[in-house]
């Protein structure tokens, strides 16, 4: 054995792959450190032999170029000899994976010193195995060059013995007898030497270490015939090892596999999988799956050393998987998901590595972790096995997007492992019917070529009764469930469909002494395990759950399972009732408490977490804008979200980004990345570990905990040599491959690997990228940040110490009011954002409102200085990155990114003078911020470094043209689920519905559902119309009621689904508001368009109102979520500012203008469909909005219902050629809607007849009645000037107790009308408008919200302290006569306001008139001016047309309007010849030739310019002492009223309203009585304070009259 040895070791350069240094020591330790060649030949010549750790295929190949040819000298390399001569566990200490274990790097000879040491090892090693095994391996691998030389070193020579017979006599009983070895030894004697040191390692916990199953992949082929091929006869090996009985009872001490019904299914799937079979199994509840996949797993693990992967969804389920296993003593399982603190991941990841795990549960999500990817290359992957794989099919219960990835992600490990053989896979579910099993055979036969053996059973549960129970509310439910629960006394699951409803059920069990709990998927997971536990031990016998319960939880002896809400399908149903009676030799029982609504529940609830295709469409438009300069991004889902115009308080928004990135992916419109941050710790600078734990002691960056970190990673990088290329993605200096396995988080890992490149420990890389382009400039990017910056300095002022509530609108107008001009919500959210994500402050937001609470988690003054340092270190950065910029040529900036690193910016600014403003020193972590903000506010596009820590996603555009738009075909798959589930929800209902009739016929209603051909099936039990039924997203029921009662065009307009844009036009009468509610109710239930996606707009807040009033009585509470708002409105929220009826003046242009500009809350402006009523009211700056939001909504659906006919707002600007234009220029489909519902057919004779002369009306066809009754029209031919007396007298002799309207062309003649009507004692309200009022001002109103901030304490206005304000209301202002407007007001107010915020009352009431609430009283006589009544109708209309002639098309458009109000009787008195020419069947013509006097009496509604309102200033407390409707006398210019006994002067009259009342007087009116019409607030520009005004009514009577009563 005395044979010269030389260990040799050789530092080449990782990028030049160059000798640096050479090493080599002799056996008499005399050694050679230098990286002189030629020197080193010297050193080494002599020597028979030279040994290394990895030097044939490395150091000698560089060494052998260097002098140009070979050395002749036999060679060992310690490498190749490790696995086979330590293959078992604790590994050689010397040994990790392919690498030498050092604390030092780049000292050859210290790594010559442990090769030595380790080949010495290998000798000794060598020696002690059975002579046999020596003889076998040297028969095997001698004459390969990485064993040949050992084997000569060894002076061992091959023997002539039968290896074969060798092979058997020294493996026996541990290999297949029957196996035929001679093919192995022949074509794989390397791989078959490995795999016989593993097998005689006797520990099935060890592995091949990854490095050799990469280099001779074929390893795991030969241990998987030799250990786990069982063979046809069953050799004693095989009936022990692979025998399924055996193992059964050895590893779970069961003495045989569950039945179902007599039928062996359990078996069967087992030794099928024992055999390396693919299959799919549907086992039902209680059928035992969970052994079935892990039985054969373990038993692979043992005999193969391979590792089954699980991929499931359900996260707690794995855990609980792991538990119950651990429980029974079996601890070769382990799950990796996203409940996993680090150190827990790191553990489990750990255990699959070393080999200690042998089943591995994940989530589909987790097959993106490039760590778990690299860690199941490196091991014997001997099957996958999915759970719910009815995931895989749209015709399951529930399908998931991130399945399709799987069959890719296992193709592409095959193709890296270099396997030729596919790896098995066992698919299960427990509950699938035909077409369901069918896709999922065809989807792994299509992506892997595999064919999978079904095993499902057709049996059914003979010791389950099910039975369904009719309810008709929720109070006969839960009596009913609390009978079930006292006469059957025994454990029992009550399965609801709502979180909330398992408290609440649990809580009323509980009081009525019934202990029960609760269980759902959010509830803590310690309190899930505590509850589970409970349950099974007996401690409660009630558990009230989702249907999260009850997977993994084998209870036998639950005898009663109550459906309290029925499941979403039969699936589920069987599924869940099947947690009863687990023991096949007991009976339960299976109540379901059913109701029709019950399904309307899911409907609504599936239209709520669904994903439509305008969402996937809006998240692609998202993700081509943030591509626009270049090809791909990393973002955060969050991010994805808000440029989508999502919004983000909507919960699992990540995940429904990530599902709609799945589906782009699947149709190959982006390629999303691995989930793998482009960052590494590279380049270590010192040179043992000693050296860097010494520098991190002594450093001042480092806190201890960041220390501790520090030296971790430090150790991790030295002891695998890391000092890979950062290019190479399986570096395992990848921060977040040192995240999985160091146990920490990708921020800790981050921090301290920035924090050792500042102190020089690791070398600094250019890891970030800022993307500016040559069409960007610093002063752009300048411009932004002064922006914020003074935004945000606003901001920090407004933040109180223990927290307060901003209303973002308001916050914005303060802004403004404050010379920010440029704030915006959108800006204002974008700091919160940042503030957030930094934890600076915390926040929470009341509901859908605007309203947000913000905490400041740290001291303001803390705050106000690092934003001062901040700002100061963004342009610091603006004018380096710009610089670095200038230097790259205009061409090249457009395609490449600036590169930078954090620690290259924070040393440069250090090194600049006097850059910090601020009192604090910038630290690294500044800088950081600094960055981040820049990135946030869209002043820079930043990427990588740091930044991976916000933005988790990346994504690859693979369609580059912005034209190409995701596409139905596209969407088939998902829309194919999704209408899955809803005929899934119509069939659970339908066999709900036989139960009740039927028992058996509903038993084989199920067994049909799950074994016959859907079609068939569907032609079985829903014949005719009920096939059509189960496609509607609706129950047959509610159809009817929502949409039963249409005629043919309403009914067309309201299930046209299909037409982009659409155009009603809409006669007078013909259902226009119905159509349009049912459209709504349409649209968000059976067109799947989520609330927040769905914009009406309307002209007036109390159409909005009644919009949502109706739209609330047809479907329920999901109304109240829907957006309808007047234009304005919108513009206001658009523009971040309170609405009001002021201020108005060009709201609507801004607001279309920052749509264009993109400084608009991307969330506000995102819909998939826009409804517009009133449309011929559009003037060009509304129509211009609607074109904004058509351009930044590709496919936006429109719809605009409208009369051409009844536009009489020419004057303001509007105009009906817009909707032609959406039908000439946009291609919008047109409907006709001429039937009307309201007036009687003279009525509308007259009005088609009026209306004809019209030029370019849109209607092609005239209004038709629906009612053949002709009703009442009467024209009445005056001569004189005055008609009031004539109109009067009709209404008095006419009107009886319908609901009645006069109608004028003028406010004054309005006026006069409710004047005489008063004198004849007939009651009158005026619809008029007031100038200068708002009501907002009204006493009434402020003493309401006065009562309500009193005692409100948060944004949301509490219904004790909502009904307090109204009794205050009722007991203060009762007598006046605003206090009906008010109420009314209220009540309006309540019904489209579930939930009352504050802000959302003010809006209300700032965008609402007074006239809008006015009660339809039948004893009324409402008066008012043509243009005030549109839009109302009346059984009766009295028009007082003076002087008109109609000559033009607008004057004819306002008097078709007036007519076309009334009902039942239109009067008509003119005084031209308007209606002269019209002889139509129906309408009298009367001539009145009285000559009629000027009325008698008229009345004036003073407005605030006739009253003087500086007298107001010291009479508040007086003023606010009297009510409106209160008497007032008047003398001269002052109005009086009685207080204590005498008149107080309570008003002063203006000189305009004094020149007014001596123009009357000159016409013999006189005024004889006044009252108080309004008290209102005031103040003037100077003013401080506001005072309170009286606006009161003047009545006049003429001279003459009054001479005459005298």
């Amino acid at each position: 054995m005395a044979k010269s040895v030389v260990f040799i070791d050789a530092e080449i350069g990782v990028e030049d792959k160059k000798i640096h240094d050479l090493g080599a020591v002799r056996n008499n330790r005399t050694y050679f450190h230098s990286a002189s060649i030629s020197d080193f030949i010297r050193f080494i010549f002599g020597a028979e032999f030279v040994c290394g750790h990895n030097i044939i295929y490395h150091d000698l190949k560089y060494i052998q170029a260097a002098i140009g040819k070979e050395i002749n000298v036999g060679v060992i390399d310690t490498l190749y000899l490790s696995p086979l001569l330590f293959p078992k566990r604790p590994y050689h200490a010397l040994l990790k994976d392919d690498k030498l274990q050092t604390e030092e790097l780049n000292n050859p000879v210290n790594d010559c010193k442990k090769a030595a040491n380790l080949f010495y090892d290998e000798v000794n090693a060598f020696f002690a195995l059975p002579a046999k095994v020596q003889r076998i391996f040297c028969c095997l691998l001698y004459g390969y060059p990485e064993f040949t030389g050992f084997f000569e070193y060894l002076n061992f020579k091959p023997c002539n013995s039968n290896v074969q017979d060798l092979i058997r006599s020294a493996y026996a009983g541990k290999i297949c007898e029957k196996a035929d070895i001679l093919p192995l030894i022949r074509h794989y004697p390397v791989e078959l030497a490995y795999a016989l040191a593993l097998i005689g390692a006797d520990d099935f916990y060890s592995i091949t270490p990854p490095w050799l199953l990469r280099n001779y992949p074929k390893i795991e082929n030969v241990i998987k015939y030799l250990r786990n091929t069982p063979c046809a006869e069953g050799c004693v090996y095989c009936k022990n090892a692979l025998n399924i009985h055996v193992n059964l009872k050895r590893i779970f001490g069961y003495d045989s596999f569950r039945t179902f019904n007599g039928e062996p299914l359990q078996e069967k799937a087992v030794q099928a999988a024992a055999e390396g079979k693919s299959l799919l199994a549907v086992f039902p509840t209680g059928g035992g799956k969970s052994l079935t996949f892990q039985l054969p797993a373990l038993m692979a693990g043992r005999a193969a050393h391979g590792l089954t992967v699980v991929i499931s969804p359900l996260q707690s389920l794995m855990k609980d998987q792991v538990d119950n296993l651990n429980s029974i003593g079996i601890t070769e399982a382990v799950t990796v998901n996203g409940l996993l603190n680090p150190i827990e991941r790191a553990d489990a990841l750990e255990r699959v590595k070393n080999g200690s795990a042998t089943l591995m549960y994940i989530s589909p999500e987790q097959l993106r972790s490039r760590t778990i990817e690299r860690i199941l290359v490196s091991r014997n992957i001997v099957r996958f096995v999915i759970d719910e794989a009815h995931c895989f099919s749209a015709w399951g219960q529930d399908f998931r997007v991130d399945y399709l990835y799987i069959g890719d992600f296992i193709r592409e490990l095959q193709k890296k492992k270099i396997a030729k053989k596919p790896i098995p896979v066992s698919c299960f579910t427990a509950t699938a019917k035909q077409k369901v099993i069918s896709d999922i055979r065809d989807y792994f036969k299509q992506k892997l070529d595999l064919d999978l053996e079904l095993f499902a059973s057709t049996a059914t549960r003979e010791n389950l009764h099910y039975t369904v129970l009719y309810k008709e509310t929720d109070e006969e439910k839960y009596s009913a469930l609390r009978n079930l629960i006292a006469q059957k006394d025994c454990p029992t699951i009550v399965y609801v469909s709502r979180t909330r409803r398992t408290r609440e059920i649990a809580e009323k069990l509980t009081s009525d002494g019934f202990p029960a709990r609760p269980f759902n998927g959010k509830m803590d997971p310690n309190d899930k395990i505590t509850t589970q536990e409970a349950f099974s031990r007996n401690e409660v016998k009630v558990i009230v759950a989702t249907s999260a319960f009850g997977m993994g939880v084998d209870k036998k002896d639950v005898k009663l399972v109550v459906h309290y809400d029925i499941s979403s399908s039969l699936e589920d149903y069987v599924q869940e009732a099947g947690r009863a009676g687990r023991d096949p030799d007991m009976q339960a029982e299976c109540y379901v408490l059913y109701n029709d609504s019950d399904l309307d529940k899911h409907f609504i609830l599936l239209n709520q977490t669904k994903l439509s295709i305008s969402e996937i469409q809006q998240v692609w438009k998202a993700i081509k804008d943030l591509t626009k300069s270049r090809t791909s991004v990393c973002c955060s889902p969050l991010e994805i979200a808000r440029q989508a115009g999502w919004d983000d308080s909507v919960s699992e928004i990540e995940t429904r980004v990530k599902t709609a990135v799945s589906a782009l992916e699947s149709a190959g419109y982006v390629k999303r990345g691995r989930n793998m941050p482009h960052v590494y710790a590279t380049s270590i600078l010192a040179k043992d570990m000693r050296e860097a734990s010494f520098r991190i002691d002594q450093s001042a960056l480092f806190s201890e905990d960041q220390r501790k970190n520090a030296k971790r990673i430090i150790k991790s990088l030295i002891s695998s040599r890391s000092i890979t290329d950062a290019g190479n993605d399986d570096a395992e200096s990848r921060v977040d491959y040192l995240a999985d396995t160091l146990g920490m988080t990708k921020e800790e890992v981050i921090n301290a690997v920035n924090l050792m490149r500042q102190e020089g420990l690791l070398a600094d890389t250019q890891d970030m990228s800022a993307y500016i382009l040559a069409s960007d400039t610093e002063y752009k990017s300048s411009l932004i940040l002064d922006r914020f910056a003074k935004l945000e300095k606003f901001l920090l002022s407004q933040l109180t110490s223990d927290g307060c509530d901003f209303n973002l609108k308001e916050l914005n107008e303060l802004a403004h009011a404050e010379g920010i001009a440029a704030s915006s919500v959108k800006s204002l959210l974008t700091l919160i954002y940042y503030h957030t994500i930094k934890n600076y402050v915390g926040k929470s937001q009341y509901g859908a409102s605007k309203t947000v609470r913000l905490i400041p988690l740290l001291d303001i003054g803390k705050l106000v200085e690092k934003y001062r340092l901040r700002i100061d270190l963004c342009r610091f950065i603006l004018d380096v990155l710009y610089s670095k910029a200038g230097e790259l040529a205009a061409t090249d900036r457009e395609e490449k990114p600036v590169l930078f690193s954090l620690v290259g910016l924070y040393s440069e600014y250090k090194a600049m003078p006097n850059m910090n403003t601020s009192a604090y020193e910038a630290s690294l972590s500044d800088v950081e911020d600094a960055l981040l903000y820049l990135s946030k506010i869209g002043a820079l596009k930043l990427e990588g470094g740091f930044l991976v820590l916000y933005n988790g996603m990346e994504i690859k555009r693979l369609i580059t043209d912005n034209r190409i738009k995701y596409k139905v075909d596209d969407y088939r798959f998902l829309d194919e689920f999704y209408k899955q589930k809803i005929r899934q929800i119509h069939i659970v209902g339908e066999y709900a519905n036989l139960m009740v009739r039927d028992y058996d016929a509903a038993l084989q209603f199920v067994q049909d559902y799950f074994q016959m051909d859907f079609r068939k099936f569907i032609s079985k039990y829903f014949k005719g119309e009920r096939a059509k039924d189960i496609d509607r997203n609706i129950t047959p029921g509610k159809y009817n009621r929502l949409f039963g009662e249409l005629s043919d065009v309403q009914y067309q307009i309201i299930n046209d689904a299909d037409s982009k844009y659409i155009v009603v036009a809409a006669g007078p009468g013909s259902g226009k508001t119905r159509v349009l509610v049912h459209k709504l109710a349409a649209l968000l239930l059976l067109e799947d368009v989520k609330h927040e996606q769905l914009l009406m707009l309307t002209f007036s807040r109390a159409a909005a109102t009644e919009f949502k009033k109706r739209l609330v009585s047809l479907i329920g509470n999901a109304a109240n979520f829907v957006e309808i708002k007047t234009f304005h409105s919108y513009c206001f929220d658009l523009l971040g500012k309170i609405g009001s009826l002021e201020g108005v003046d060009n709201v609507v242009r801004n607001a279309a203008e920052l749509i264009r500009n993109g400084e608009v809350e991307q969330g506000k402006i995102t819909k998939s469909v826009l409804v517009i009523d009133e449309a011929q009211d559009m003037d060009d700056d509304e129509f211009d909005l609607v074109r904004a939001l058509m351009q930044n909504n590709d496919d936006m659906r429109l719809i605009a219902v409208g009369d051409d006919d009844q536009n009489i707002y020419e004057f303001r600007g509007s105009n009906s050629r817009h909707m032609r234009t959406l039908i000439e220029e946009y291609g919008a489909v047109k409907y006709e809607m001429t039937e009307n519902y309201r007036s009687k057919s003279a009525i509308i004779s007259l009005g088609n007849a009026f209306v004809s002369s019209i030029k370019d009306r849109m209607k092609s066809t005239p209004i038709e009645a629906v009612e053949s009754d002709a009703g009442t029209v009467i024209i009445t031919h005056h001569c004189g000037k005055h008609m009031e007396a004539a109109v009067v007298d009709q209404i008095i002799s006419t009107r009886g107790n319908a609901r009645c309207c006069v109608l004028t062309n003028t406010n004054d003649e309005a006026l006069q009308l409710l004047g005489l009507l008063t004198k004849n004692r007939v009651r009158a309200k005026l619809i008029q408008s007031l100038d200068g009022f708002r009501l907002y001002n009204l006493a009434e109103i402020r003493f309401f919200l006065k009562q309500i901030d009193r005692t409100l304490r948060t944004p949301v206005i509490s219904d004790e302290l909502w009904q307090r304000a109204k009794k205050q209301l009722y007991d203060t202002y009762a007598g006046s006569t605003c206090y009906e407007i008010c109420v009314n007001l209220i009540r309006d107010f309540e019904a489209t306001n579930p939930t009352k915020y504050r802000t959302d009352l003010e809006e209300f009431i700032n965008e609402s008139c007074y006239e809008d609430f006015y009660d339809d009283e039948g004893e009324t006589v409402y008066v008012s001016t043509i243009h005030k009544a549109k839009g109302r109708e009346f059984d009766s209309v009295y028009m007082m047309l003076n002087g008109n002639t109609a000559a033009a098309d607008e004057e004819k458009r306002k008097i078709y309007v007036g007519m076309t109000r009334a009902k039942n009787e239109l009067y008509i008195h003119c005084n031209t010849r308007l209606f002269s020419s019209f002889d139509i069947p129906g309408v009298m013509h009367k001539e009145d030739s009285h000559v009629y006097d000027e009325p008698a009496e008229i009345s004036l509604q003073l407005a605030h310019r006739d009253v003087v309102l500086d007298f107001f200033k010291d009479k508040k407390r007086t003023v606010l002492q009297l009510r409106s409707g209160a008497e007032l006398s008047i003398k001269d210019a002052f109005l009086y009223t009685e207080l204590n006994g005498r008149g107080v002067p309570i008003a002063k009259l203006s000189k305009a309203c004094i020149d007014t009342l001596q123009g009357l007087e000159g016409r013999g009116y006189h005024p004889y009585s006044a009252d108080i019409r309004f008290i209102v607030a005031w103040k003037g520009e100077d003013d401080t304070e506001e005072i309170a005004v009286v606006l009161p009514n003047l009545h006049f009577r003429r001279q003459s009259i009054c001479r005459n009563k005298g």
